[in-house]
Protein backbone atom coordinates (compact mmCIF):
# COMPACT_ATOMS: atom_id res chain seq x y z
CA UNK A 1 0.00 0.00 0.00
CA UNK A 2 1.07 3.56 -1.21
CA UNK A 3 1.80 6.27 1.71
CA UNK A 4 -1.02 8.41 2.10
CA UNK A 5 0.01 11.76 1.34
CA UNK A 6 -0.83 15.12 3.71
CA UNK A 7 -2.55 17.77 2.05
CA UNK A 8 -2.05 21.58 2.99
CA UNK A 9 -5.46 20.93 4.89
CA UNK A 10 -4.21 17.95 7.12
CA UNK A 11 -1.28 20.11 8.21
CA UNK A 12 -3.53 23.26 8.14
CA UNK A 13 -6.00 21.04 10.49
CA UNK A 14 -2.97 19.34 12.88
CA UNK A 15 -1.72 22.66 13.47
CA UNK A 16 -5.11 23.98 14.50
CA UNK A 17 -5.47 21.54 16.93
CA UNK A 18 -1.82 21.61 18.17
CA UNK A 19 -1.97 25.35 18.80
CA UNK A 20 -5.38 24.66 21.11
CA UNK A 21 -3.41 22.19 22.81
CA UNK A 22 -2.01 24.27 25.78
CA UNK A 23 -5.39 26.36 26.38
CA UNK A 24 -7.45 23.20 26.57
CA UNK A 25 -4.80 21.32 29.09
CA UNK A 26 -4.89 24.17 31.71
CA UNK A 27 -9.15 24.35 31.32
CA UNK A 28 -9.34 20.83 31.67
CA UNK A 29 -6.56 20.57 35.13
CA UNK A 30 -9.39 20.37 37.22
CA UNK A 31 -11.36 17.44 35.62
CA UNK A 32 -11.13 14.26 37.79
CA UNK A 33 -10.89 10.57 37.61
CA UNK A 34 -9.07 9.63 34.57
CA UNK A 35 -9.24 12.56 32.45
CA UNK A 36 -5.69 13.02 31.56
CA UNK A 37 -5.45 9.26 29.81
CA UNK A 38 -7.31 12.00 26.49
CA UNK A 39 -3.72 13.70 26.88
CA UNK A 40 -1.60 10.82 26.40
CA UNK A 41 -0.86 9.89 30.19
CA UNK A 42 -1.75 6.54 31.42
CA UNK A 43 -0.84 4.77 34.41
CA UNK A 44 2.12 2.21 34.73
CA UNK A 45 0.42 -0.47 36.30
CA UNK A 46 -1.85 -2.01 33.27
CA UNK A 47 1.34 -1.00 30.85
CA UNK A 48 3.10 -3.30 32.78
CA UNK A 49 1.45 -5.97 32.83
CA UNK A 50 1.19 -6.33 29.12
CA UNK A 51 4.89 -7.27 28.48
CA UNK A 52 6.84 -7.37 25.28
CA UNK A 53 5.11 -9.18 22.92
CA UNK A 54 2.33 -8.30 19.85
CA UNK A 55 -0.41 -6.07 21.17
CA UNK A 56 -3.49 -5.18 19.34
CA UNK A 57 -4.85 -1.35 20.09
CA UNK A 58 -8.41 -1.51 19.49
CA UNK A 59 -10.61 2.11 19.70
CA UNK A 60 -14.51 1.67 20.23
CA UNK A 61 -15.85 5.05 21.00
CA UNK A 62 -18.90 4.63 23.18
CA UNK A 63 -20.61 1.81 25.77
CA UNK A 64 -22.43 0.92 22.10
CA UNK A 65 -19.88 0.34 20.17
CA UNK A 66 -17.89 -1.57 22.81
CA UNK A 67 -20.90 -3.81 23.15
CA UNK A 68 -20.87 -4.54 19.27
CA UNK A 69 -17.28 -5.61 19.07
CA UNK A 70 -16.78 -7.60 21.85
CA UNK A 71 -17.75 -10.96 20.04
CA UNK A 72 -14.57 -9.88 17.60
CA UNK A 73 -12.69 -9.09 21.06
CA UNK A 74 -13.80 -12.52 22.35
CA UNK A 75 -12.65 -14.26 19.36
CA UNK A 76 -9.45 -12.80 18.76
CA UNK A 77 -8.68 -13.42 22.34
CA UNK A 78 -9.67 -17.16 21.67
CA UNK A 79 -7.20 -17.14 18.73
CA UNK A 80 -4.81 -15.57 19.85
CA UNK A 81 -4.32 -15.82 23.62
CA UNK A 82 -0.26 -14.24 23.65
CA UNK A 83 -1.58 -11.03 22.32
CA UNK A 84 -2.17 -8.28 24.45
CA UNK A 85 -5.38 -6.58 23.69
CA UNK A 86 -5.64 -2.60 24.28
CA UNK A 87 -9.14 -1.09 24.41
CA UNK A 88 -9.40 3.00 24.28
CA UNK A 89 -12.90 4.50 24.66
CA UNK A 90 -13.91 8.13 24.28
CA UNK A 91 -16.41 7.73 26.76
CA UNK A 92 -16.21 7.72 30.55
CA UNK A 93 -19.33 5.07 30.26
CA UNK A 94 -17.89 3.26 27.32
CA UNK A 95 -14.58 2.35 29.48
CA UNK A 96 -16.52 0.88 32.66
CA UNK A 97 -18.88 -0.84 30.51
CA UNK A 98 -14.98 -2.12 28.76
CA UNK A 99 -13.60 -3.00 31.98
CA UNK A 100 -16.82 -4.63 33.61
CA UNK A 101 -16.91 -7.15 30.56
CA UNK A 102 -13.19 -7.67 30.78
CA UNK A 103 -12.98 -6.95 27.15
CA UNK A 104 -9.20 -6.15 27.10
CA UNK A 105 -5.88 -6.71 29.09
CA UNK A 106 -5.83 -2.87 29.50
CA UNK A 107 -8.37 -0.42 29.22
CA UNK A 108 -8.24 3.58 28.76
CA UNK A 109 -9.66 6.77 27.57
CA UNK A 110 -8.18 7.45 24.24
CA UNK A 111 -5.78 9.99 23.61
CA UNK A 112 -7.25 13.69 21.79
CA UNK A 113 -6.25 13.96 17.96
CA UNK A 114 -3.62 15.91 18.83
CA UNK A 115 0.04 15.50 18.22
CA UNK A 116 1.20 15.84 21.75
CA UNK A 117 -1.14 13.24 23.21
CA UNK A 118 -0.95 10.42 19.99
CA UNK A 119 3.21 10.62 20.65
CA UNK A 120 2.66 9.70 24.16
CA UNK A 121 -0.16 6.92 23.44
CA UNK A 122 1.42 5.46 20.40
CA UNK A 123 5.07 5.39 22.50
CA UNK A 124 2.99 3.72 25.52
CA UNK A 125 1.21 1.17 23.99
CA UNK A 126 3.33 0.39 21.25
CA UNK A 127 0.73 -1.27 18.90
CA UNK A 128 1.36 -4.19 16.51
CA UNK A 129 -1.75 -3.35 14.92
CA UNK A 130 -5.01 -1.12 15.20
CA UNK A 131 -8.70 -1.55 14.89
CA UNK A 132 -11.00 1.26 14.55
CA UNK A 133 -14.49 0.56 15.46
CA UNK A 134 -17.36 2.24 13.18
CA UNK A 135 -17.23 5.74 12.34
CA UNK A 136 -14.33 7.46 14.70
CA UNK A 137 -12.18 9.04 11.53
CA UNK A 138 -9.65 11.43 13.50
CA UNK A 139 -6.82 12.26 10.81
CA UNK A 140 -3.84 13.08 13.05
CA UNK A 141 -4.52 9.63 14.40
CA UNK A 142 -4.43 7.88 11.18
CA UNK A 143 -1.58 9.42 9.73
CA UNK A 144 0.29 8.66 13.18
CA UNK A 145 -0.25 5.09 12.80
CA UNK A 146 0.74 5.61 8.80
CA UNK A 147 3.66 7.22 9.82
CA UNK A 148 5.15 5.08 12.19
CA UNK A 149 3.81 1.95 10.19
CA UNK A 150 1.41 0.44 11.81
CA UNK A 151 -1.00 -1.18 10.27
CA UNK A 152 -5.02 0.18 10.47
CA UNK A 153 -8.41 -1.27 10.15
CA UNK A 154 -11.46 -0.14 9.98
CA UNK A 155 -14.21 -2.67 11.69
CA UNK A 156 -17.94 -2.72 12.20
CA UNK A 157 -17.78 0.32 9.90
CA UNK A 158 -20.16 2.31 9.00
CA UNK A 159 -20.80 5.98 7.82
CA UNK A 160 -24.46 6.88 8.91
CA UNK A 161 -26.83 9.38 6.16
CA UNK A 162 -26.86 12.16 8.93
CA UNK A 163 -22.67 12.24 9.27
CA UNK A 164 -22.10 11.40 5.65
CA UNK A 165 -22.92 14.87 3.99
CA UNK A 166 -20.53 16.52 6.78
CA UNK A 167 -17.66 14.13 5.42
CA UNK A 168 -18.06 14.68 1.59
CA UNK A 169 -18.13 18.55 2.27
CA UNK A 170 -14.91 18.03 4.23
CA UNK A 171 -13.54 14.88 1.85
CA UNK A 172 -10.03 17.21 1.21
CA UNK A 173 -9.37 16.51 5.08
CA UNK A 174 -11.06 13.08 5.81
CA UNK A 175 -10.44 11.56 1.95
CA UNK A 176 -6.58 11.68 3.05
CA UNK A 177 -7.19 10.60 6.20
CA UNK A 178 -9.59 7.54 5.14
CA UNK A 179 -6.63 6.63 2.40
CA UNK A 180 -4.53 5.61 6.06
CA UNK A 181 -6.42 2.56 6.15
CA UNK A 182 -4.99 -1.12 4.97
CA UNK A 183 -8.77 -2.14 4.81
CA UNK A 184 -12.46 -0.82 5.54
CA UNK A 185 -14.54 -4.41 7.19
CA UNK A 186 -18.07 -2.24 6.38
CA UNK A 187 -21.45 -3.40 7.44
CA UNK A 188 -23.00 -3.25 4.30
CA UNK A 189 -23.12 -2.56 0.65
CA UNK A 190 -24.34 1.28 1.01
CA UNK A 191 -21.88 1.83 3.31
CA UNK A 192 -19.04 0.56 1.20
CA UNK A 193 -20.34 2.68 -1.17
CA UNK A 194 -20.51 6.17 0.66
CA UNK A 195 -16.70 5.27 1.46
CA UNK A 196 -15.50 5.42 -2.40
CA UNK A 197 -17.28 8.29 -2.97
CA UNK A 198 -15.71 9.85 0.49
CA UNK A 199 -12.07 8.14 -2.03
CA UNK A 200 -11.34 4.94 -0.57
CA UNK A 201 -10.46 2.64 -3.10
CA UNK A 202 -13.13 -0.37 -3.80
CA UNK A 203 -10.39 -2.94 -3.23
CA UNK A 204 -9.52 -2.13 -0.09
CA UNK A 205 -13.78 -1.98 1.15
CA UNK A 206 -15.00 -5.64 2.33
CA UNK A 207 -18.98 -5.77 3.23
CA UNK A 208 -18.68 -8.72 6.40
CA UNK A 209 -22.21 -7.25 8.14
CA UNK A 210 -22.90 -5.95 11.64
CA UNK A 211 -21.04 -7.48 14.75
CA UNK A 212 -23.91 -7.30 16.83
CA UNK A 213 -25.68 -9.82 15.24
CA UNK A 214 -23.43 -12.18 16.81
CA UNK A 215 -23.50 -11.30 20.04
CA UNK A 216 -24.91 -13.88 22.55
CA UNK A 217 -28.04 -13.54 24.59
CA UNK A 218 -27.23 -12.98 28.36
CA UNK A 219 -27.17 -16.22 30.56
CA UNK A 220 -30.50 -17.02 31.54
CA UNK A 221 -29.79 -17.69 35.31
CA UNK A 222 -27.63 -14.52 35.18
CA UNK A 223 -30.66 -12.63 33.96
CA UNK A 224 -32.89 -14.54 36.60
CA UNK A 225 -31.10 -13.87 39.36
CA UNK A 226 -31.21 -9.45 38.19
CA UNK A 227 -34.41 -9.70 38.11
CA UNK A 228 -35.30 -11.74 41.17
CA UNK A 229 -32.86 -8.85 43.40
CA UNK A 230 -35.59 -6.09 42.02
CA UNK A 231 -38.67 -7.89 42.61
CA UNK A 232 -39.00 -9.15 38.42
CA UNK A 233 -39.91 -12.69 38.28
CA UNK A 234 -39.59 -15.10 34.75
CA UNK A 235 -42.81 -15.78 34.45
CA UNK A 236 -44.28 -12.09 35.27
CA UNK A 237 -45.24 -9.76 32.31
CA UNK A 238 -42.91 -7.37 31.95
CA UNK A 239 -42.12 -5.04 28.69
CA UNK A 240 -38.78 -2.99 28.42
CA UNK A 241 -39.09 0.58 26.73
CA UNK A 242 -34.76 0.69 26.02
CA UNK A 243 -32.54 3.63 24.71
CA UNK A 244 -35.00 6.22 24.98
CA UNK A 245 -34.51 9.40 23.58
CA UNK A 246 -35.91 12.87 24.31
CA UNK A 247 -38.85 13.58 22.78
CA UNK A 248 -40.24 9.83 22.71
CA UNK A 249 -39.95 8.83 26.27
CA UNK A 250 -42.25 11.86 27.12
CA UNK A 251 -44.51 9.84 24.63
CA UNK A 252 -44.08 6.54 25.82
CA UNK A 253 -44.46 8.29 29.13
CA UNK A 254 -47.75 9.57 29.08
CA UNK A 255 -48.97 5.69 27.48
CA UNK A 256 -47.91 4.54 31.13
CA UNK A 257 -50.85 5.60 33.37
CA UNK A 258 -53.52 3.89 30.43
CA UNK A 259 -50.97 0.52 30.41
CA UNK A 260 -51.05 0.09 34.26
CA UNK A 261 -54.57 0.68 34.63
CA UNK A 262 -55.49 -1.90 31.64
CA UNK A 263 -52.58 -4.38 32.25
CA UNK A 264 -53.11 -4.79 36.46
CA UNK A 265 -50.23 -7.83 36.35
CA UNK A 266 -47.62 -5.63 34.17
CA UNK A 267 -44.58 -4.39 34.65
CA UNK A 268 -42.31 -1.48 33.20
CA UNK A 269 -38.63 -1.13 32.64
CA UNK A 270 -37.34 2.43 31.00
CA UNK A 271 -34.47 2.37 29.83
CA UNK A 272 -33.19 5.89 29.06
CA UNK A 273 -30.50 6.32 26.38
CA UNK A 274 -28.59 8.64 28.56
CA UNK A 275 -28.14 8.42 32.43
CA UNK A 276 -28.53 11.47 33.34
CA UNK A 277 -32.28 11.52 31.64
CA UNK A 278 -33.50 8.57 34.72
CA UNK A 279 -34.34 11.54 37.49
CA UNK A 280 -36.10 13.93 35.10
CA UNK A 281 -37.98 10.50 33.90
CA UNK A 282 -39.29 9.37 37.22
CA UNK A 283 -40.34 12.87 37.66
CA UNK A 284 -42.65 12.96 34.80
CA UNK A 285 -43.69 9.44 35.99
CA UNK A 286 -44.64 11.02 39.57
CA UNK A 287 -46.48 13.89 37.71
CA UNK A 288 -49.00 11.76 36.26
CA UNK A 289 -48.91 9.81 39.43
CA UNK A 290 -46.95 6.46 38.81
CA UNK A 291 -44.74 5.45 41.37
CA UNK A 292 -41.38 4.03 40.05
CA UNK A 293 -37.74 3.55 41.64
CA UNK A 294 -34.39 4.31 40.01
CA UNK A 295 -32.34 0.68 39.56
CA UNK A 296 -29.25 1.90 41.19
CA UNK A 297 -31.47 3.32 44.75
CA UNK A 298 -32.89 0.19 44.33
CA UNK A 299 -32.81 -2.48 47.80
CA UNK A 300 -34.57 -5.99 47.45
CA UNK A 301 -37.77 -5.84 46.24
CA UNK A 302 -38.62 -9.30 46.63
CA UNK A 303 -40.23 -8.62 50.08
CA UNK A 304 -43.07 -6.94 49.06
CA UNK A 305 -44.33 -6.12 45.26
CA UNK A 306 -43.13 -2.11 45.67
CA UNK A 307 -43.68 0.03 42.48
CA UNK A 308 -44.41 -1.36 39.17
CA UNK A 309 -42.05 0.63 37.04
CA UNK A 310 -38.10 0.33 37.23
CA UNK A 311 -35.79 3.56 35.49
CA UNK A 312 -32.97 1.62 34.78
CA UNK A 313 -29.77 4.41 35.63
CA UNK A 314 -26.82 2.03 35.47
CA UNK A 315 -24.55 0.88 32.26
CA UNK A 316 -24.17 -2.39 30.84
CA UNK A 317 -28.14 -4.27 32.37
CA UNK A 318 -30.25 -3.23 29.16
CA UNK A 319 -29.58 -6.67 27.78
CA UNK A 320 -30.73 -8.32 31.18
CA UNK A 321 -34.07 -6.49 31.35
CA UNK A 322 -34.64 -6.99 27.42
CA UNK A 323 -34.46 -11.04 28.51
CA UNK A 324 -37.14 -10.89 30.88
CA UNK A 325 -39.38 -9.19 29.33
CA UNK A 326 -42.49 -10.18 26.88
CA UNK A 327 -42.02 -7.12 24.08
CA UNK A 328 -39.24 -4.69 23.74
CA UNK A 329 -39.47 -1.47 22.15
CA UNK A 330 -35.86 0.19 21.07
CA UNK A 331 -35.40 3.77 21.07
CA UNK A 332 -34.32 6.79 18.79
CA UNK A 333 -36.91 5.24 16.50
CA UNK A 334 -40.05 8.16 17.37
CA UNK A 335 -37.29 10.44 16.89
CA UNK A 336 -35.37 11.59 13.76
CA UNK A 337 -32.23 10.02 15.66
CA UNK A 338 -32.07 6.90 13.43
CA UNK A 339 -32.52 3.66 15.82
CA UNK A 340 -30.37 2.25 18.37
CA UNK A 341 -29.74 -1.93 18.48
CA UNK A 342 -33.33 -3.39 17.25
CA UNK A 343 -31.60 -7.01 17.54
CA UNK A 344 -30.74 -6.86 21.29
CA UNK A 345 -34.28 -7.83 22.64
CA UNK A 346 -34.33 -10.09 19.45
CA UNK A 347 -31.19 -12.24 20.52
CA UNK A 348 -33.04 -13.38 23.68
CA UNK A 349 -36.05 -14.46 21.60
CA UNK A 350 -38.58 -11.25 22.31
CA UNK A 351 -40.71 -9.17 20.00
CA UNK A 352 -39.12 -6.20 19.25
CA UNK A 353 -41.11 -2.59 18.17
CA UNK A 354 -39.77 0.44 16.62
CA UNK A 355 -40.75 3.24 15.26
CA UNK A 356 -40.75 5.02 11.85
CA UNK A 357 -37.57 6.29 11.80
CA UNK A 358 -34.96 3.46 11.42
CA UNK A 359 -32.44 4.46 9.18
CA UNK A 360 -29.03 3.46 11.14
CA UNK A 361 -30.73 0.26 11.57
CA UNK A 362 -32.63 -0.24 8.13
CA UNK A 363 -31.21 -3.69 7.16
CA UNK A 364 -32.37 -5.16 10.85
CA UNK A 365 -35.69 -3.38 11.13
CA UNK A 366 -36.32 -5.01 7.47
CA UNK A 367 -35.34 -8.54 8.32
CA UNK A 368 -37.52 -8.34 11.69
CA UNK A 369 -40.33 -6.85 10.07
CA UNK A 370 -40.35 -9.34 6.91
CA UNK A 371 -39.71 -12.24 9.56
CA UNK A 372 -42.78 -11.48 11.43
CA UNK A 373 -40.31 -10.60 14.36
CA UNK A 374 -40.72 -6.67 14.66
CA UNK A 375 -43.64 -4.33 14.84
CA UNK A 376 -43.65 -0.63 13.78
CA UNK A 377 -45.94 2.23 14.42
CA UNK A 378 -45.38 5.75 13.84
CA UNK A 379 -46.63 6.76 17.32
CA UNK A 380 -46.00 5.60 21.15
CA UNK A 381 -50.08 5.29 21.66
CA UNK A 382 -50.11 2.79 18.29
CA UNK A 383 -47.06 0.84 19.72
CA UNK A 384 -48.63 0.61 22.93
CA UNK A 385 -51.93 -1.46 21.76
CA UNK A 386 -49.48 -3.63 19.43
CA UNK A 387 -47.36 -3.39 22.81
CA UNK A 388 -50.49 -5.30 24.97
CA UNK A 389 -51.10 -7.65 22.18
CA UNK A 390 -48.04 -8.99 22.45
CA UNK A 391 -48.04 -9.65 25.98
CA UNK A 392 -49.91 -12.71 25.42
CA UNK A 393 -47.58 -15.36 26.39
CA UNK A 394 -48.47 -17.15 23.01
CA UNK A 395 -48.18 -14.41 20.87
CA UNK A 396 -45.46 -13.39 23.04
CA UNK A 397 -43.47 -16.57 21.96
CA UNK A 398 -44.25 -16.80 18.54
CA UNK A 399 -43.26 -13.70 17.54
CA UNK A 400 -39.94 -14.04 19.62
CA UNK A 401 -38.71 -17.34 18.09
CA UNK A 402 -39.09 -15.08 14.42
CA UNK A 403 -37.23 -12.60 16.10
CA UNK A 404 -34.72 -14.67 16.86
CA UNK A 405 -34.56 -15.96 13.22
CA UNK A 406 -34.02 -12.79 11.86
CA UNK A 407 -30.59 -12.13 13.97
CA UNK A 408 -29.61 -15.75 12.92
CA UNK A 409 -29.82 -15.02 9.02
CA UNK A 410 -27.53 -11.87 9.54
CA UNK A 411 -24.61 -13.49 11.94
CA UNK A 412 -21.45 -14.70 10.37
CA UNK A 413 -19.67 -11.00 11.09
CA UNK A 414 -17.47 -11.56 13.17
CA UNK A 415 -15.90 -15.11 11.47
CA UNK A 416 -15.46 -12.74 8.47
CA UNK A 417 -13.58 -10.01 10.03
CA UNK A 418 -11.70 -11.98 12.25
CA UNK A 419 -10.15 -13.46 9.28
CA UNK A 420 -9.43 -10.16 7.63
CA UNK A 421 -7.54 -8.92 11.14
CA UNK A 422 -5.15 -12.29 11.31
CA UNK A 423 -3.66 -11.47 7.87
CA UNK A 424 -2.22 -8.44 9.39
CA UNK A 425 -0.94 -9.39 12.25
CA UNK A 426 3.16 -9.56 12.34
Amino acid sequence: MAPPVKTPLVYLYQWFLDCLYPVFRLLTLAKRGSFSERFGFYPPDPLKGLGGGARLWLHAASAGEVNAILPLLRAFKNDHPKVKLILTTTSETGKKLALEKGAADAVFLAPLDMTRPLRRAFQAFRPSLILIAETEIWPNWLFRAAQNQVPILLVNGRISDKSFPSYRKMRFLFGPALGCFNQCLVQTRLDAEKLVKLGVPEKRIQVVGQMKYDLKAPDDNKAREWGSALGLKSGDEIATLGSLREGEAEEWIAQVPPLLRRRPGLKLILAPRHIKNAGPYQSQLAGLGVESFLRSSAAEKTASPGPRVLVLDTVGELSLAYHLSKAAFVGGTLVPIGGHNVMEPALSAVPVLFGPHTQNVSEAAEVLLARGGGFQASSAKDLALILEGLLDPAQSRISGEKARQAVDSLAGATVKSLKAVNAYLP
